[in-house]
């Protein structure tokens, strides 16, 4: 028998942290023990929450008590339906308070703890200016908000916010001032039902949220199990498992087709289209079956910018696959994806479609355009956005040249670069690079990432005990941090290359060491892995070491390798300094460098 509260009380709250405390006044032998929060039925708990009564000894429920008592009420399929359209009814009304009312009414009648319900009576009974009702509702959707809060992180796989369903988790984000522009189911083995939403607030970039929604599938799970009537959350006329032949085995997978075929979800049609384009790391990436489009299609048609924007990668990689006739109708494609999901500020749509644009890609009257899209993610932090034009001011063309300008997005990048460290090496050896001081923040980034085995930063490092920049020089020390980047990442082809070359023409007599840079370079080129030998940079540095060895015709030979790899690629660029080093070579001279 279930045991009954003797006296309710209302919820009450502490301003300072917000937080929702449902009590009961109980028995005296009650009190003094007790009972579990699932002893009760979601009517029950209801009514302790709200009979207004101020108890004389309270019991503490958590506050999403409510809602694992609310999903296991014996009618939760037909009260999920409902209460899904109608939340989703209330986010979209929310910029029309008067109309909240009803909605918001009828979405606690139907589940007193939904977060959508109480956000909008709270914007309804201020917009009507009844403070003391307007402060309860607001009181309880901050106390919901702050449930999830202290649930997670929002991080993907380590500790996704717990959300009673997909409508909760953007009501979540939406009483934040943060707005969905794209979203997808996910899966992982330790949360095995997710919701990936990525949103942005009014003026920043896109940032990624993850949410477990398991509890609720699972409880939809247990409803379809105790009733194979259950109704399934999706708008139009009611439909049961029966009907989709699932009941006996209700997965996951068979809810998320429910999901994208009869509730028209978006996130669950991105899901889809993600599973069969491979681009959850299952079956071959960016596959060309249509069907993969069709569902994303689908998504973007409702403005799902996640959708949107992998419709743009997967119809950029048609172009490269296409017949020349036909590529120009997969660029134009994805060049409208591009720009529509750079319109709902992704920042990475932004960046790509700015870089083709930047490119000529899609014509000179283009460019003009692809820099503007650069600079609008750079505004929004995108790490590569900044790189790029650090890059664009830094080393471009004439009147592209702004080295203040470019040393200022080399900051911006690095400050934000915290894992890769890309940025980071990039800002360094922009200050090798030129006369400018080298600060001591760098420094402390370089000999970070040295400690974490970052073989570009030991390489760096290398270079400033060489030049006796910012730290005394010391060129044995200098040689040491240079054959420790090799070891760190032997199979580094950029790497052993940047360092053989310079122990080999550095004029700097206690730093060069031919004979370790010719074996570090046969052992590359020897590597089957690799396509160094098809690389004229690289096949330039081998020759030089020969060279530095004394086995000048090998180093000729070597070196006219280089020019005819250069020749079959069409890489002329440095073809005249290839030429310059074969004709050295056939002197019997040595390369001088001073590097970096």
């Amino acid at each position: 028998m279930v045991r009954k509260p003797r006296l309710a009380a209302v919820v009450a709250f502490s301003r300072g942290a917000h937080w929702l405390v449902l009590a009961a006044a109980l028995c005296g032998a009650c009190a003094s023990a007790p009972p579990q929060t699932l002893s009760y039925t979601y009517d029950e708990l209801l009514a302790i929450a709200t009979a207004g009564v101020e108890p004389a000894a309270s019991v503490g429920i958590e506050p999403l008590a409510l809602q694992r008592a609310f999903a296991e009420t014996a009618d939760f399929g037909r009260r999920l339906r409902e209460l899904t359209l109608l939340e989703q009814q209330a986010l979209a009304l929310m910029e029309e308070p008067l109309r909240l009312g009803a909605v918001g009414s009828a979405i606690l009648d139907l589940h007193y703890a939904s977060l959508d319900g109480h956000r909008a009576l709270a914007s309804f009974y201020e917009h009507v200016e009844l403070a003391e009702q307007a402060e309860l509702h607001r009181r309880w959707a901050q106390a919901i908000v702050d449930a999830i809060a202290a649930s997670g992180e929002g991080s993907r796989d380590a500790a996704p916010y717990r959300a009673f369903s997909a409508n909760e988790a953007r009501a979540f984000l939406a009483a934040q001032g943060l707005r969905p522009v794209g979203s997808k189911y996910h899966q992982s083995a330790a949360h095995p039902f997710q919701i990936w939403i990525k949103a942005r607030a009014a003026a920043g970039p896109v940032r990624d949220y993850y949410f477990d929604l398991t509890g609720f599938f699972d409880a939809l799970r247990r409803s379809v199990e105790r009733n194979r009537d259950t109704v399934m959350p999706v708008r139009g006329q009611q439909v049961t498992c029966r009907q989709f032949d699932i009941c006996a085995d209700f997965s996951l997978a068979a809810f998320i087709q429910v999901l994208a075929v009869r509730g028209e979800d978006t996130a669950a049609q991105t899901f889809i289209g993600w599973k069969i384009a491979g681009l959850d790391g299952e079956g071959p990436y960016g596959s060309r079956d249509n069907t993969a489009l069709f569902w994303l299609e689908s998504a973007a048609r409702r403005d799902n910018g996640l959708a949107i924007r992998t419709l743009a990668e997967l119809y950029l990689r048609e172009a490269g696959r296409a017949r020349q006739d036909a590529q120009r109708f997969w660029l134009s494609r994805a060049r409208s994806a591009f720009e529509r999901a750079a319109a709902l500020g992704m920042d990475s749509a932004m960046f790509t479609l700015g870089r083709l644009y930047a490119l000529g890609a899609f014509g000179a009257d283009k460019m003009a355009r692809g820099m503007e899209l650069l600079r609008q993610a750079a505004q929004l932090d995108h790490p590569e956005a900044l790189l790029t034009l650090a890059t664009h001011h830094a080393y471009g063309s004439d009147d592209a040249r702004d080295v203040a300008l470019a040393e200022r997005y080399f900051l911006r990048a690095a400050e934000r670069d915290e894992e890769a460290g890309e940025a980071r090496v990039q800002y360094a050896r922009f200050l090798l690079s030129g006369d400018r001081e080298f600060d001591e923040r760098a420094w402390r980034w370089l000999n970070e990432m040295a400690d974490d085995e970052n073989a570009d930063a030991m390489v760096l490092i290398g270079y400033l005990y060489a030049k006796g920049r910012h730290v005394d020089r010391r060129l044995r020390r200098a040689k040491s941090w240079l054959k420790n980047a090799v070891k760190a990442a032997p199979g580094n082809a950029q790497v052993v290359n940047e360092v053989a070359w310079t122990l080999t023409v550095s004029p700097l007599a206690g730093l060069r060491d031919a004979r370790y840079a010719l074996k570090i370079m046969d052992r590359m080129m020897a590597d089957e892995n690799n396509d160094a030998r098809r690389v004229p940079a690289y096949l330039d540095t081998w020759a030089a070491t020969f060279a530095a060895n004394g086995d000048f015709d090998r180093a000729i030979a070597v070196q006219e390798e280089a020019i005819e790899q250069a020749l079959e690629r069409d890489d002329t660029a440095d073809l005249e300094v290839l030429q310059e080093h074969l004709e050295a070579f056939r002197a019997g001279q040595l390369i001088s460098e001073d590097v970096p």
